[in-house]
């Protein structure tokens, strides 16, 4: 079952932030290898993504600030009608990281009604957003709980997820005879 509304969500991952705080230290150290973490993580968020539209959500546009980069800082600079340094002025903060920058303004003011002005040029880190795909989720997996009650795509994986990693451990105990 999916869940998809973005308050129940939100509420949802507070009544559970203690379990789900419990399972990533579980998940960390559990003897399921982080490349069968990863493959199992990619492989819901392909099942889960397929059925939830960001597009008809974009609650990561209202709550989160996006990193842009000097590619992404082009593309949008050239769409908006501005340099690129008019963009950054009116736009964005700089981060502690040389040449990256956030969107200042919350909700991201290229948001209009769910979905951005600018999809098909929309930076990096948007398009990449909830970063599900990317290796090494056990040791990115604190960003994962961040964006939990924000994203119903992670939210979904990350209950998923738990169902499957008990699965697979219930097998191997069964599988040594421990029960």
């Amino acid at each position: 079952m999916f869940e998809t509304d973005l308050a129940r969500i939100k509420e949802l991952a507070r009544q559970k932030e203690k379990r789900n705080w419990a399972f990533r230290t579980h998940l960390k150290g559990c003897d399921i290898k982080p490349g069968k973490i990863d493959a199992i993580v990619r492989r819901l968020h392909a099942e889960v993504s397929s059925k939830i539209d960001c597009r008809t959500c974009g609650n990561c546009c209202r709550e989160l600030s996006a990193a842009l980069e000097a590619p992404d800082i082009k593309r949008m600079a050239k769409a908006e009608h501005l340099t690129p340094a008019e963009f950054e002025q009116k736009y964005l903060d700089k981060t502690d990281e040389p040449g990256k920058f956030v969107v200042r303004q919350k909700p991201c003011p290229f948001l209009s009604g769910n979905v951005c002005r600018h999809y098909d040029i929309r930076p990096k880190s948007c398009a990449e957003f909830p970063f599900l795909h990317k290796r090494d989720f056990t040791t990115r997996s604190i960003m994962v709980l961040w964006n939990l009650p924000l994203c119903p795509i992670v939210y979904n994986v990350y209950e998923f997820l738990k169902q499957e990693v008990r699965h697979i451990e219930l097998l191997r105990r069964v599988a040594r005879g421990d029960i």
